[in-house]
């Protein structure tokens, strides 16, 4: 029971109030987890049991709160929950101020354009621009993607002070996404290094193999690095100029914008 306190009257418990803690903690063990929230994590990391994580995976499913990434089969946070999340941003920030600017590069380029910002120890993309073409990104806004496999995290990295960026260094789990994939902290910093130094990052093919991607570290209205633009190439449709030409495309866009 509890107590109301002005009034010392006793009144019961929120009914239900167990099964929306559960569920908030699903939520965030899910947004922690990235790539790793699969059923067995999950359950793991919550310590219930099988049927009750099913039951409130189903739950949270039905109303779009949760969904299975239909290639890895992990769960990530859903389009109502970002649908919530975006409403509740003033038309300043930096999926509002981004959008146009990534039409724009997607219409120039012709290829998939992201943006990603920061979630935890992983990335999310929170916009995105199909690519024309018939061979396209299996991607979608929501996702969760590594930080150290992709150039919306390594652009975004690049950019942080040395102490911010150890202590993101520190919790990453550097798993390989492909056989080309940065999979030690060594390796990881020389590439922000010469990410910071040249102003844009490249996922070749570290976290999904024919796929090539450019990214660009964009800031927000008060000026601070909030995320990464990135284009995404299949490697055989990228002609022998077409890295210069994208990049020249994404700088010259962000830096018309304010983006940059």
């Amino acid at each position: 029971m509890m107590v109301d306190g002005e009034e010392g009257v006793p009144r019961p418990g929120v009914q239900g109030a167990a099964a929306v803690t559960k569920g908030l903690r699903l939520l965030q063990v899910i947004a922690e987890l990235g790539s790793e929230a699969t059923i067995r994590n999950i359950q793991a990391h919550l310590e219930m049991p099988r049927p009750t994580v099913y039951r409130l995976l189903n739950t949270l499913e039905q109303e779009r709160f949760v969904e299975r990434n239909p290639v890895g089969g992990e769960y990530v946070l859903g389009r109502s929950l970002l649908r919530l999340t975006q409403q509740s941003l003033a038309r300043s920030s930096l999926q509002e101020r981004a959008r146009a600017t990534l039409r724009a590069i997607g219409k120039q380029t012709g290829e998939t354009v992201h943006l990603g910002v920061p979630f935890g120890c992983h990335m999310t993309f929170v916009d995105k621009v199909e690519s024309p073409e018939a061979v396209r990104m299996a991607s979608y806004i929501g996702m969760p993607v590594p930080m150290h496999s992709t150039s919306v995290g390594k652009a975004y990295l690049a950019t942080l002070d040395e102490a911010t960026r150890e202590q993101y260094l520190a919790q990453l789990t550097l798993e390989p996404v492909t056989y080309r994939t940065c999979t030690t902290l060594e390796a990881l910093r020389n590439e922000l290094t010469v990410t910071r130094e040249r102003g844009y990052a490249i996922d070749d093919e570290e976290n999904e193999l024919g796929i090539i991607c450019f990214g660009q570290a964009v800031r927000g209205g008060d000026g601070r690095v909030e995320g990464a633009i990135s284009v995404s190439v299949p490697r055989y449709r990228l002609p022998d100029d077409g890295q210069q030409r994208i990049l020249e495309c994404i700088r010259s866009l962000c830096r018309d914008t304010g983006l940059v």
